[in-house]
């Protein structure tokens, strides 16, 4: 379903771009923002995950590693893949002190996830290999793809909204508005619940998840993450809001945790039912 909603993001897009260029110049002006936004879909397709990930500095670890955290990280990965029917993702670390991860990546076969090192630090491996399975079934549902589009689409938005505030001297203010907007056309809060119930079944112990939310929630109300505030357009692909610390409400890009904690907490206990 969430390659479908990349889908309509993109026509959204092609048919704003169209749109835009038959005001300027009708019809000649439609065929060059119609060239304008299939170089935007292509260069979505190919390059959004490159981008995401430099936008958090993130750096590619593997299995030789020399921090034992790290290469068991990169195992977990590999057994959890492995349990998914999945290829497993490109690895990386994001140093930051807040705890979280996200996933980028156009399909099973091209897709990274990132965790931070203040996440490898603050949870136990159990922890961590939940939230891996959290990544895991974002890739394999396709929602990685959908969550690119719609963070390069606010990324755009933001510079151009930002740019016409600018002489106002409104930039600062306008520029996290358009892209809190815009990201939210690309965000579910049915995606991460489904997610969160797929990662319970790929990892068999939701109530882990659960224990990893709840810590990470707790953390990201109390740390920064500078990167993450530098570029607000990709914070629905992260696993827990990582905007604005202590001085965060409620968040416009996920569903709450408590909610999240609960139906977990249901399905383990479901889970342990069927047994």
């Amino acid at each position: 379903m969430s390659y479908f909603k990349a889908a309509g993001l993109m026509l959204l897009i092609h048919v704003a771009f169209a749109g835009v260029g038959w005001l300027i110049a009708t019809r000649d002006g439609a065929l060059i923002a119609t060239l304008v936004a299939l170089c935007f879909h292509l260069g979505v397709f190919w390059y959004a995950e490159k981008i995401v990930l430099k936008l958090h500095n993130a750096r590619e670890v593997n299995s030789d590693d020399t921090s034992p955290m790290i290469r068991a990280f990169v195992a977990d990965c590999d057994k959890l893949a492995m349990r998914a029917n999945m290829p497993r993702p490109r690895t990386y670390i994001v140093d930051a002190f807040q705890p979280n991860a996200f996933v980028a990546g156009r399909d099973t076969a091209h897709a990274s996830i990132a965790v931070t090192d203040g996440l490898l630090k603050t949870l136990t491996r159990s922890e961590v290999s939940a939230v891996v399975a959290h990544e895991l079934a974002h890739v394999k549902r396709g929602d990685a793809l959908a969550m690119g589009v719609s963070s390069a689409l606010a990324a755009i938005a933001t510079t151009v909204f930002g740019c016409l505030a600018y002489p106002l001297g409104l930039r600062k203010r306008v520029s996290p508005i358009v892209a809190g907007l815009v990201a939210r056309v690309g965000q579910s809060h049915r995606r991460e619940y489904a997610a969160d119930r797929q990662a319970g079944e790929i990892c068999g112990s939701p109530v882990n998840l659960a224990s990893a939310l709840l810590k990470l929630e707790r953390h990201t109300m109390s740390l920064l993450n500078p990167l993450a505030e530098r570029s607000p357009a990709t914070a629905h692909m992260f696993v827990i809001d990582p905007l604005h610390g202590p001085k965060r409400g409620p968040s416009a890009s996920h569903p709450p945790t408590e909610r999240r904690v609960a139906r977990l907490h249901r399905q383990a206990a479901e889970m342990d039912g069927s047994e």
